[in-house]
């Protein structure tokens, strides 16, 4: 890394009130231990809320005057989603199942509040971005730790059940995350980085495209499809790089025909997919779950039925239909719009359209690369699963909401054609 690489490290820490490094250290942390285990950024969080509270003692005023009003109206959403939730518990038969699920989602609530609350104008871009390769690089130690296991232990590079312990779809959701972040990165920062750095770069953005392959992610590699023809669609349209958007192409032709042959796995459940929908084979899973989430929303329109009866409700609709399997593993919609719609009706189905939208737009004017992949990530993943029934997917999404749109004030990306 070179003197100018090294000095503007520098200015990163530079300025920083006692309380905002301390805070700063606590985002840290989490963005590390976050792909090895949710529970230790749970475990986290007491530390922020306190540091929070701090804060705005300190401040001696409740608010974020540094959030611009799309930043703010982000926030409120996701508070009014959050709430509309515990409204329905008005009308829910299953009130021990819905106190599960809201005290389970609960993180969601906290990180905006924490959001709201008190300035945030020291997260700055160049703060954001170390944040981001913090977890960058957490993902690239946890890789091959993995990979390491897999030769040592099981004497294959690629074994499907146990390369990564943490749920696939969630997985492949932070690494299209990341993947977006370093699109961003080489938009923003390619003309700045010194040789060495780009060969650090260039290894890394393998390493996450391999790992999400390996991760052998339905979602996952359906995703990478659908952002890699985004990025070589904004070469050629957006930059107007024509030579470089048909590169990328052909590259992704040549990577993508080695993958088929190489990682036979990955391919194998990707287009095994792609070829039951085309012949309508309804022996996956998901078509019952998708089918019996929908007639469950229509019978139960416009409100739906209570966030702790929407299991309950599914489980009545697989026995009518004689599904016992069903029944035993406890399916619910997979999908995250699916899911708001069952639980809430349609206000929480268009809160959720409204949580989801609202960055988009802000991103879009901003050229917020960073915005638009986190919204992709979890819009994505949320079509294949409901990601607000794990808190490996809440702690995500509560956590980079946080950070993503507390950072937003700085304004739009310098994108170099």
């Amino acid at each position: 890394m070179n003197a100018n690489n090294i000095e503007s490290a520098k200015l990163i820490f530079r300025d920083l009130k006692p309380l905002e490094t301390v805070e700063a250290t606590i985002l840290g942390l989490m963005v590390v231990v976050l792909p090895y285990d949710w529970q230790l950024v749970m475990w986290l969080m007491p530390l922020l809320i306190i540091n929070t509270l701090a804060r705005i003692f300190a401040a001696r005023r409740i608010g974020n005057p540094s959030l611009s009003n799309g930043a703010r109206w982000t926030m409120w959403l996701m508070v009014a989603f959050m709430g509309y939730q515990l409204l329905s518990m008005l009308y829910t038969s299953n009130l021990a199942d819905g106190w599960n699920i809201l005290l389970r989602r609960l993180p969601l609530l906290l990180f905006a509040l924490c959001c709201l609350s008190v300035d945030s104008s020291y997260l700055t871009r160049p703060r954001l971005r170390m944040l981001m390769w913090l977890f960058t690089i957490s993902l690239t130690v946890k890789f091959f730790t993995r990979f390491m296991m897999m030769l040592v232990v099981h004497h294959k590079i690629v074994y499907a059940s146990t390369f990564d312990p943490v749920h696939h779809t969630y997985m492949a959701m932070y690494l299209l995350f990341v993947l977006g972040f370093l699109y961003c990165e080489w938009l923003c920062r390619r003309d700045k980085m010194s040789s060495a750095f780009k060969w650090f770069f260039y290894f890394v953005a393998v390493v996450m495209t391999v790992y999400l392959i390996m991760v052998l992610s339905r979602t996952g590699v359906a995703g990478l499809v659908v952002m890699v023809f985004a990025i070589i669609a904004h070469q050629i349209f957006g930059l107007k790089e024509v030579r470089r958007g048909l590169l990328m192409l052909a590259t992704v032709a040549v990577v993508g025909t080695g993958v088929y042959f190489l990682l036979p796995d990955s391919s194998r459940r990707l287009t095994q997919t792609f070829s039951e929908m085309s012949e309508g084979d309804t022996s996956d899973a998901r078509y019952l779950i998708y089918g019996s989430s929908l007639k469950a929303i229509g019978q139960n329109l416009p409100l739906g039925v209570g966030i702790g009866d929407k299991n309950d409700v599914l489980a009545e609709i697989y026995e009518e239909l004689g599904e016992e399997y069903a029944i035993k593993a406890s399916y619910n919609s997979h999908n995250i719009f699916l899911d708001a719609a069952l639980t809430t009706g349609i206000p929480g189905l268009l809160l959720l359209f409204a949580v989801l939208v609202t960055p988009v737009v802000m991103a879009w004017k901003r050229k917020d690369f960073i915005l638009l992949s986190l919204v992709f990530s979890i819009a994505f993943s949320g079509l294949f699963e409901a990601l607000l029934n794990r808190q490996m997917g809440i702690m995500f999404i509560g956590l980079f909401w946080m950070i993503v749109i507390a950072s937003e004030h700085i304004g739009k990306l310098e994108v170099k054609g």
